[in-house]
């Protein structure tokens, strides 16, 4: 993909983490730089019913780019022109890849073929029809991001008293492993891993291991406490980098100087600014 061109992926912790949320409060700063392509990986549960196209949820303004279906277009109070139609039907109708010509709301509609959805982008950044690409990625699926070329990403998590400590333990694993070195052709002494780093895969790995090379960090599903022992006794490496670009934490009953103490030093040091406070100020 072109230098020129920055491909952002958004995705969270979990449902509800404020993916779409974030990326709303992007776009304005994005289309300062020039027109911004809309993009979604996979497809809502909610959406998949017919009258799913009501509850629109990107603001987009003419001159954006959006990947979205016939379908949800007539129900959208957005009016677009097509730029490219994709193969293939789903439920929520024909997709196709549109300029918004009149300002209004919009549902993307995801592509669960992450081969096709590079495909896509990569049309859109060929045909220089976007300056950026924005994408509203699936909670908690990583190894989605990964799939896109020269993606960087922003995770998105939601606070609360009640997750404070989980949160805060499953962001210092995902520091810690965005973090991790990127070797391309690790020495022989390393271990190649080619599939994904699992609790079993971990009990079966050599006990004298002492270096460990994953093909890229979003192939480690150890939970948090397991990765953070291995990290301490194992040199481990990816052979190909994923870029964390900031962490955006929406709190609920937990003021910053709480949720600072809980992450530590590593995990603030990633954490983004609320853009509505900003905003605001």
């Amino acid at each position: 993909m072109e230098e020129s061109v920055r491909l952002t992926a958004i995705t969270g912790l979990e449902k509800g983490s404020g993916k779409t949320t974030f990326l709303n409060a992007l776009l304005p700063g994005e289309r300062k730089k020039g027109p911004v392509a809309l993009f979604s990986i996979g497809v809502d549960g909610r959406l998949k019913a017919r009258d799913g196209g009501r509850e629109a949820e990107v603001r987009v303004e003419a001159g954006d780019v959006v990947l979205t279906t016939d379908l949800l277009a007539r129900a959208s109070t957005a009016r677009l022109s097509i730029l490219d139609v994709l193969p293939g039907r789903s439920v929520l109708g024909r997709a196709f890849v549109g300029r918004v010509v009149r300002s209004g709301e919009v549902t993307l509609a995801g592509i669960d073929n992450l081969a096709t959805l590079s495909e896509t982008i990569s049309r859109v950044v060929k045909e220089e029809w976007a300056v950026s690409c924005l994408v509203d990625g699936a909670a908690n699926r990583l190894t989605q991001v990964s799939a896109l070329s020269n993606a960087g990403f922003i995770f998105t998590a939601r606070v609360d008293p009640a997750n404070l400590a989980r949160v805060s333990s499953q962001l210092e694993a995902l520091v810690a492993l965005a973090s991790l070195p990127v070797v391309p052709e690790p020495s022989p002494a390393a271990f190649l891993l080619e599939g994904p780093l699992t609790e079993e895969i971990r009990e079966e790995l050599p006990a004298n291991l002492e270096a460990l090379s994953l093909a890229d960090f979003t192939k480690s599903f150890l939970p948090p406490r397991a990765l953070l022992r291995l990290l301490e006794s194992v040199t481990v490496s990816v052979r190909r980098g994923v870029r964390l670009l900031g962490i955006a934490a929406t709190l609920r009953d937990v003021t910053f100087p709480q949720f600072h103490e809980a992450v530590g030093h590593c995990v603030s040091a990633w954490l983004l600014p609320n853009p509505y406070e900003v905003g605001a100020a």
